[in-house]
């Protein structure tokens, strides 16, 4: 029996380190004044391996120079060789830290990736600025409770396919000074390759001293508990997102998610041998 035991648990052991899960994320803003923006995140995951390529697309020709052009940058993260490596996909260069360096710095990763937006900054640290944190969270629950006087939700009793999701439809109306906002989400109770990569992603920060990005299960929901409102919660996460004003042509914004798993790809987790080695991404 436990000759079957040792057999089996190598089978998907070797079937487990073949497999990697793919996500693909995709923002986009529509801003007065500043036109459409949009964001895509790739991320990989595999068994101690994990990267994320980052883009950003500016339909403004002056706001586009102004952030800098667009940008296609990206993070790597080796539990096996202990490395976390930032790289600029137009430029073709990298930069390279240690582990060690990062526990060194507090859990702190040393190099920045220059993006810019939501997805920019220098990976999953530690903070230590908990109080900090707090007033936001006060000051936002503030202007929540201001803006946002009444509320109307419907929770659709069907399901609709979204993508390779089942999901359940949720719309949320907002309704205050500032005029009425309608944000609509789909969520899928299908979240196994979700966590899959959440915990590769959190292994690898933890192993560093860090933590994970994390992202809002539900917008709408944590908009409502930050403005104190009671309402019904939707399980699962949202794969399809969309934010619209009612009465005027203000800020839109959209957001989808693709996820697939596939076999084992080493070149998704390798930096070509031609890129340049920097000591920082500019």
């Amino acid at each position: 029996m436990s000759y079957r035991i040792i057999i089996l648990s190598l089978f998907l052991s070797i079937t487990f380190t073949q497999t990697q899960v793919v996500i693909v994320e995709e923002m986009l803003m529509d801003v007065p004044f500043a036109g459409e923006i949009k964001y895509t995140t790739t991320k990989y995951a595999s068994d101690n391996l994990f990267k994320r390529d980052m883009e950003i697309e500016v339909g403004s020709f002056l706001v586009r120079m102004a952030m800098g052009g667009n940008k296609k940058l990206g993070e790597f993260i080796d539990g096996n060789k202990k490395m976390r490596t930032v790289y600029d996909l137009n430029e073709e260069e990298y930069a390279q830290e240690n582990f060690q360096t990062i526990i060194d710095n507090d859990g702190k990763p040393t190099l920045e990736i220059p993006f810019g937006g939501p997805m920019g900054g220098g990976g999953g640290g530690n903070s230590n600025d908990e109080d900090d944190d707090q007033d936001e969270d006060d000051e936002d629950q503030v202007d929540e409770d201001e803006e946002n006087n009444e509320v109307r939700r419907v929770i659709e009793k069907g399901y609709e396919k979204i993508g390779e999701f089942s999901t359940k439809k949720v719309t949320t109306e907002m309704m205050g000074s500032r005029g009425r906002v309608i944000i609509e989400e789909w969520f899928t109770a299908d979240t196994s390759l979700f966590r899959y990569a959440m915990d590769i992603e959190s292994k690898l920060a933890s192993a560093y001293g860090g933590n994970a990005q994390t992202f809002p299960r539900s917008f709408s929901e944590a908009m409502l508990r930050n403005a104190g409102h009671e309402f019904e919660s939707v399980e699962g996460r949202v794969v399809k997102y969309q934010m619209s004003p009612i009465d005027d042509d203000g800020f839109k914004m959209g957001f989808e998610i693709k996820i697939n798993k596939q076999p084992f790809k080493k070149s998704d987790f390798s930096i070509p041998t031609k890129w340049k080695k920097v000591d920082e991404l500019n």
